[in-house]
């Protein structure tokens, strides 16, 4: 039986907010491929939340550490992930059982994530979609040997939906010592205090994530980095670019699916397209993916703005921080 992973897989990897499940759902709509969305998220899939109670919400594996449960997780997002994943009961069944006590759940689901893993029909191309992993790309990378695409951002977009959301406060970033140890210490970074605004904390959150994605990626020049900003400045002719990249083959429905995007009206949730209910198409029209390069300036004020930029200069990120204001 062929190993998961290898030449018909995709890892697209990047930070929550980042972008990711629009150009997820690009990919996906490649030929002969199929899409698995967050197989580690510890709310999006029961595997994820398995997994969180043992590695934390973003787990930090280095190449060679071993782990059994992680493992799990991938060998069956890159065999093409739960077959029923698309049908919304299953899914809804799913996200219950991420609430019931891991004692009474975590065999059972283990047993069957191995015998799907193994017995299910793989397709040609699989593309999974993460954004729980950027401590662990490089063990993920040895095992299953993906094409690797790192997603980034402008930070302070990424700032802005995070509070949104309420984020940080749900899942804590970067409290490993093996993060401390290769992110943190070498630029005398440590992370703002208890009782800072919930901006000094998302700030630090997002810093900290696009500074392990930065890193790994510059150690690994033959994987693909793209800028969300320059992707959605232009996305037909970067979009076609992508596929062939990674090896996979353009279609229409792609190409159908970008144009969609572009209403203000469009949101995406997996892969499933439709208009957003509290959508204002009558009063603006301005293209969808105009509104989000500037969607920071929206959500914040002044004085979040300086206050973000502030932390997130810490993390000397470059080209891949955000614009100086």
């Amino acid at each position: 039986m062929a190993k998961p992973g290898g030449p018909g897989a995709v890892l697209l990897a990047g930070t929550p907010r980042c972008g990711s499940t629009w150009l997820a759902n690009v990919l996906g709509r490649a030929t002969a491929t199929r899409t698995v969305y967050e197989p580690d998220g510890p709310i999006s899939d029961v595997l994820g939340a398995m997994v969180a109670t043992r590695l934390g919400p973003y787990p930090a594996l280095g190449v060679d550490d071993p782990s059994g449960w992680y493992r799990l997780v991938w060998d069956l997002a890159f065999s093409g992930g739960w077959p029923w994943d698309r049908v919304e009961s299953a899914r809804a069944a799913g996200r219950q059982l991420v609430k019931v006590p891991p004692a009474v759940r975590d065999a059972a689901i283990a047993g069957l994530a191995v015998g799907t893993s193994r017995l299910r029909q793989r397709p040609e191309h699989v593309v999974v979609k993460s954004v729980n992993s950027a401590f662990s790309l490089e063990w993920i990378a040895k095992r299953y040997a993906p094409r690797m695409v790192v997603l980034h951002r402008n930070p302070l977009n990424v700032v802005s939906s995070w509070l949104v959301l309420d984020m940080a406060s749900k899942w804590p970033v970067g409290d490993q010592p093996a993060v401390r140890t290769a992110y943190l210490e070498p630029l005398g970074l440590t992370p703002p205090p208890p009782g800072s605004s919930p901006v000094a904390d998302v700030a630090w959150s997002v810093g900290l994530l696009t500074l392990a994605l930065k890193q790994t990626v510059e150690r690994h020049p033959d994987w693909v980095q793209v800028s969300y900003d320059e992707l959605s400045a232009d996305p037909l002719p970067g979009c076609m670019a992508l596929f062939d990249q990674v090896g996979l083959e353009w279609t229409e429905d792609a190409a159908e699916f970008l144009r969609k995007a572009d209403d203000p009206a469009f949101v995406v949730h997996g892969g499933t397209a439709r208009a957003h209910p509290n959508a204002h198409t009558a009063t603006d029209t301005t293209n969808r993916r105009l509104q989000q390069s500037s969607q920071f300036r929206r959500r914040l004020t002044d004085e979040q703005i300086v206050e973000a930029h502030t932390i997130l200069e810490r993390f000397q990120l470059g080209a891949w921080g955000a614009d100086p204001l």
